[in-house]
């Protein structure tokens, strides 16, 4: 039983690790991308307009390697940690299914926009676009630490009679006490990264 336990940790410390390299860069490089946007516009810099426009393209590659890598993660959950899945799946199913309905869509359909419908929306409306794409990573990112927060600091549920655990707020969930502090880190380490990358590759 333990060897099980061992190899399904590692296991998953291996895909969450791989897969976490790109939503990081990517929530950092949306950031970038909407103020060399912003600089594109008020400054009538064409030189940030060219460098938004190809960092918006390794945020689409980034994104969709992001992508393929969190699907592995998902299933994850329910073939090596069936019984927590079980037990918590009704609390952080809430968080899960919002990062996905909420954030995932709406940072996937503004990407497109963004790269594609520059000359339909203009250059205000592809400043919007790409707005859109970093708070939709950021919201994405909010909803994930909040179930992560949930994991380390459980608030807002009780047992049912069957033994699973049962969202009692949802308000308490999405305020918990770990969250703000876990966010602040999370989002921080996402700036630096993408900051390093840009730099990086300009220097390069």
């Amino acid at each position: 039983m333990q060897d099980a336990l061992f190899l399904d940790r590692l296991q998953f410390a291996f895909t969450i690790s791989y897969h976490y390299l790109f939503p990081q860069l990517t929530m950092g490089l949306g950031l970038i991308i909407v103020l060399l946007k912003g600089m594109a516009i008020w400054n009538n810099d064409d030189r940030a307009n060219r460098a938004a426009r190809f960092w918006g393209r390794i945020f689409a590659i980034n994104f969709a390697v992001g992508v393929v890598t969190g699907i592995p993660m998902e299933f994850q959950f329910g073939t090596n940690w069936a019984r927590f899945s079980k037990f918590a799946g009704g609390v952080i199913g809430q968080t899960l299914a919002m990062e996905g309905v909420f954030a995932f869509f709406l940072e996937s359909t503004f990407l497109g926009l963004f790269l594609y419908g520059e000359k339909k929306l203009g250059r205000k409306g592809n400043f919007v676009a790409a707005l859109l794409v970093f708070l939709g990573s950021w919201i994405s990112g909010f909803f994930i630490v909040a179930t992560d927060a949930w994991m380390q600091h459980p608030v807002a549920y009780s047992v049912t009679p069957e033994g699973l655990a049962r969202l009692e707020s949802l308000w308490d969930l999405l305020t918990n006490p770990w969250l703000g502090w876990q966010y602040a880190h999370t989002m921080a380490g996402a700036v630096v990264t993408g900051a390093f990358v840009v730099a990086a590759t300009g220097a390069y």
